[in-house]
């Protein structure tokens, strides 16, 4: 069920009586109430959680601001107007777990404001108020304005503006344009789910896109012609949203090949490139194209990453199609592992995976390594390499059915290795053996993505290590796979505070020493400060206990945790962050006892 219909079926249910048997409760603007959500109340027929219903008495052209806060529960905002239309709904724009929503009123009359919780077990006190918020200083309702190259503009999409065909209020911002400038349109809100269109000199479509900016912002990368252009930013939906949103027209200037020219691409390196009107048109609209030469049986790694698109990937033999790839990469990345069926050029073309979106920025990396080791021989690795396998006949056979690979590597005492294996034809497994043949990590999908596998391991002994690669569970499998092999940095001192940046991977240890939190268990302690703002992806991942992190601001007050949000036990948060601020991230464990062990922690741009 979508999103919208379960609040659709949310308002059936609480609206289809005058208060679905509750005693009324009045809400007034100044004036915060304290309630609790308790067994005795009705549910929610979706989730069955618990819900109060307020009335509140409202004027047309108002502008609303509704909290919900309470150290209990994870709260949840819905606000309905006098006909039971939604006209907003929030679950953590509060802060923590608090819920925060932000509209215009578009008529006069009683309106109604669900507080409810997420999770069917919610109950406990809350505080509900209402206040008003200061409009910042924008254009007319409905009157077209203007915008320049570099500029960002405030916007309210409230009652009196135009709307679209679907129904959600729209604006309108127009810009000329000399020919053959590239321009990007960033749309974001913190009070609704934005929407953005691009209209060229002719009337026609440019682009449009909902989520493209991570979140709920929007963007649109296009190359122009000359004349006026206009820009829609609007709700997505067909129901009529209000709230502030910040426009931005940028320069999008970069080394990119020229609009439909072939580039060419080296082993071992990464091109920027940039999907735009005046590219070759393919099955999925506008695509690049990037050639290398290749030989008989060598195994390539393609990536193509965007955090404007959903990328898709294809690699050809003159027309023949070699293999293709859609999210093999993290999110909506894409990758592509094979080994080349002879020599010759080889290209990849990079395209949106949504047919008609334009595009936007990307980069391409090409990889390569020797051909595949022989069936059933045991193969090197070392430190910083990222080698080519395959599970094929011939291999060892597993005491439990399936086959596997062995690759064996020397190691140090103290050293802290990180393992990857991808594979595309096989779901990964990993184990490692230590010199004395002890298993001393094992893993399925920890790289959190797919059913790819990861390791993070402090190796005690010296001397030589083998690693096992084999598919998951008793089955037969065949196939190409890529196994790397990383030396991080020694772990943080007991106790120390470490600072991480935006893409940085730290290896750790939870241990004594470490800073020991209220129930007991140890926890580190990262720094993060971050230059711009934007969402952010925490993971925490490990084999020795069940991971958990706590995000917390400059003065120590939690913001976010998790348990089990990444793979198996592993954690994954995501966070809207601000430039400029300090933020705490805790690596902890989940358990009503004192673990210790290795782990990877890595803070990443979401998307």
């Amino acid at each position: 069920m979508t999103g919208r219909a379960m609040l659709l079926a949310l308002l059936a249910g609480v609206l289809s009586s005058p208060l679905a048997g509750q005693t009324t409760r009045a809400l007034f603007v100044g004036r915060p109430v304290t309630d609790s959500l308790t067994s005795r109340d009705p549910v929610r027929r979706v989730s069955r959680a618990p819900y109060h219903t307020w009335q509140l008495q409202g004027r047309r052209g108002e502008r609303l601001a509704l909290d919900l806060v309470s150290t209990d529960f994870d709260g949840y905002l819905v606000l309905a107007d006098p006909d039971g239309n939604t006209l907003g709904s929030d679950d953590d724009s509060g802060g923590e777990l608090n819920a925060r929503l932000r509209v215009v009123l578009s008529r006069d009359g009683t309106y109604r404001v669900i507080a409810t919780a997420l999770g069917d077990s919610a109950r406990g006190v809350y505080t509900l108020s209402a206040g008003t918020w200061e409009a910042p200083r924008v254009p007319q309702a409905g009157a077209v304005a203007s915008i320049a190259p570099g500029a960002e503009e405030e916007g309210l999409l409230e009652p009196g503006d135009e709307q679209s065909p679907e129904g959600p209020y729209q604006d309108r911002w127009v810009f000329d344009a000399r020919p053959g400038a590239r321009l990007r349109v960033e749309l974001r809100s913190e009070d609704l789910d934005s929407y953005l269109v691009v209209l060229g000199p002719d009337g026609r479509q440019v682009g449009s896109d909902d989520d493209g900016l991570g979140g709920r912002n929007s963007a649109v990368s296009f190359r122009t012609a000359a004349g006026r252009y206009t820009i829609l930013a609007s709700s997505f939906g067909d129901v009529p949203r209000t709230g502030v949103y910040r426009l931005t027209l940028l320069d999008d200037a970069g080394a990119y090949a020229d609009p439909g020219a072939a580039a060419s691409i080296g082993v071992g390196e990464t091109r920027e490139g940039r999907l735009e009107s005046g590219d070759a048109v393919g099955t999925r609209g506008v695509e690049d194209r990037w050639t290398f030469e290749g030989r008989a049986g060598q195994v390539v790694r393609l990536d193509a990453i965007s955090e404007g698109f959903d990328v898709y990937l294809v690699l050809r033999l003159d027309e023949m199609a070699v293999d293709s790839n859609d999210d093999g990469g993290d999110g909506t990345n894409a990758r592509i592992v094979t080994a080349l069926p002879r020599t010759g050029k080889y290209t990849a073309v990079v395209a949106a995976y949504t047919a008609g979106r334009t595009g936007g920025r990307y980069t391409l990396g090409l990889a390569a390594s020797s051909s595949v080791t022989a069936a059933g021989r045991s193969a090197r690795i070392a430190f910083g390499e990222r080698m080519a396998g395959r599970l094929e006949r011939g291999d060892a056979a597993r005491a439990g059915g399936g086959l596997q690979d062995v690759w064996e590597f020397d190691a140090r005492p103290g050293q802290e290795a990180m393992i990857e294996l991808r594979s595309g034809a096989f779901d990964a497994y990993l184990e490692l053996q230590d010199p004395s043949g002890v298993t001393v990590a094992e893993n399925d999908d920890g790289l959190g993505e797919g059913t790819d596998s990861f390791i993070a391991a402090h190796l005690e002994r010296g001397g030589r290590y083998r690693i096992i690669v084999r598919c998951f569970g008793e089955g037969y499998s065949e196939g190409l796979y890529e196994l790397a092999l990383g030396l991080a940095g020694a772990a943080a001192e007991p106790g120390r505070v470490v600072e991480v940046r935006l893409g940085e991977t730290h290896a750790g240890r939870l241990e004594e020493g470490d800073t020991v939190m209220g129930d007991g268990t140890y926890a580190d302690v990262f720094v993060f400060r971050p230059t711009a703002a934007g969402q952010i992806r925490v993971d925490l991942r490990s084999h020795d206990f069940d991971a958990y992190l706590i995000l917390q601001d400059e003065e120590g007050r939690t913001l976010a945790t998790d348990d089990d949000g990444g793979s198996g036990t592993d954690s994954q948060l995501t966070y809207d962050v601000m430039a400029g601020r300090t933020y705490r991230i805790l690596a902890n464990s989940y358990a009503e006892d004192r673990r210790t062990g290795s782990y990877q922690f890595a803070v990443r741009p979401a998307g």
